[in-house]
């Protein structure tokens, strides 16, 4: 009988089935005997059983059939073989209905045990082989699904960084033809080069920065950042950005300094381009507000009055080249990188980003700072 790495209960009134059923699983991992299912239920651990053999008819007010139920309720990794002197079509169906894995009337020989205990190894066998095929056929199906994002990523980017690449290009192409020939009101041409140039550097720009950011796990210089004095700073940066959009960009923060640990150049970065995009995607006559909260967990948060953000669209926000809609990207343009590198730069100083946002009302993101040395990306390393 192939029992070595079985797991073995009893559980039978009748001590002379107890004594034989014990001899049969002499060589099992172990064997355990229970006189009736009180005791049973009192004693024994599921944990690691693999077969339970149950006597139908016993004291107490739990018979084989309810027995079985409870153990496949609570153990279903276990089998149950139930054994009665009654073999009446009722008691096997009942079993089988119970959850059985056999039915054995008594008395039964040692050989005919044997048989049914083989087919059950043979049995758990085949099933643990068959979960662990269900469970790398998962892992297959997780790594296909990944490698379709990874392969739709490609092809956003490659289409993103197509067509910001070539607009540009094509305003300095042109206005170096135009130049060549001597035109006409060359200041509006070389202006023309000129913004397509810095289209283009801000592009590449783009590019370099959120490469140089995903090989940094944590910010690259620690330092005590005063979010308030970044907030202002920023703020007065893209001040004439929002006044040539018509968009009223002021700053709301406490009397003191709101300061968080970390890299001063990467938090910049983060919070520009919310305030940017706070600009870029409101309405002429808009306003855009940046809001420093101090004291311990220091946040700030950049919203605006412009076209809000469909609710379908807000669970991809912060996912690589991920753009929103045409009619809200087009007039903008942009890689889809910059809540990307946002995110990540939160992330790093151990924060949080969340987002609100209200289709046709406006969009509020918040950078939010955990308290304490613990949280901060600047907290030496402990021993060890």
């Amino acid at each position: 009988m192939n029992i070595k790495d079985l797991s073995v209960i009893a559980v039978d009134d009748d001590e002379g089935m107890l004594g034989m059923l014990e001899r049969s699983f002499r060589g099992a991992r172990s064997f355990a005997a229970y006189s009736s299912p009180d005791a049973f239920l009192a004693s024994a651990s599921l944990d690691a059983c693999d077969l339970v053999l149950t006597d139908i008819k016993m004291p107490g007010a739990l018979d084989g059939i309810a027995l079985t139920r409870r153990i496949r309720s609570l153990s279903p990794q276990c089998d149950v073989v139930v054994m009665t002197g009654e073999g009446t079509l009722d008691n096997a169906l009942a079993a089988m209905k119970a959850g059985a894995y056999d039915f054995l009337m008594k008395p039964f020989s040692a050989d005919y045990l044997e048989s049914t205990v083989d087919r059950c190894v043979e049995k758990r066998a085949i099933s643990a082989e068959l979960r662990a095929m269900k469970a790398a056929r998962e892992e297959l199906q997780a790594a296909y699904s990944q490698l379709q994002a990874s392969e739709r990523m490609k092809e956003a980017f490659l289409s993103v960084i197509g067509h910001e690449l070539r607009t540009p290009l094509t305003k300095i192409i042109a206005g170096a033809e135009l130049l060549r020939g001597g035109c006409p009101g060359q200041e509006e041409v070389v202006s023309a080069v000129s913004g397509g140039a810095a289209e283009l550097e801000t592009v590449i720009e783009s590019l370099i920065l959120y490469a140089d950011m995903r090989k940094e796990e944590a910010p690259p210089g620690c330092e005590p950042v005063d979010l308030a004095e970044l907030a202002r700073s920023v703020a007065a940066e893209l001040a004439p950005r929002a006044a040539a959009a018509g968009v009223r960009l002021s700053v709301k923060g406490p009397e003191g300094p709101a300061e968080v640990s970390g890299d001063p150049a990467w938090l910049r970065s983060a919070l520009r381009r919310l305030v940017q995009n706070a600009v870029n995607f409101n309405v002429a006559g808009g306003w855009a507000e940046v809001a420093v909260k101090g004291g311990p967990g220091a946040s700030v948060t950049v919203s605006d009055s412009g076209l809000g953000i469909p609710e379908e669209l807000v669970a991809g926000l912060g996912t690589p080249f991920y753009q929103l809609a045409e009619h809200m990207t087009r007039k903008t343009g942009g890689l889809g990188l910059g809540l990307a590198l946002v995110k990540h730069v939160v992330e790093a100083h151990n924060g949080r980003l969340s987002v609100r946002s209200v289709p046709g009302k406006g969009t509020s993101f918040t950078l939010s700072f955990s308290a304490g040395p613990d949280t901060s990306p600047c907290a030496p390393a402990g021993p060890g």
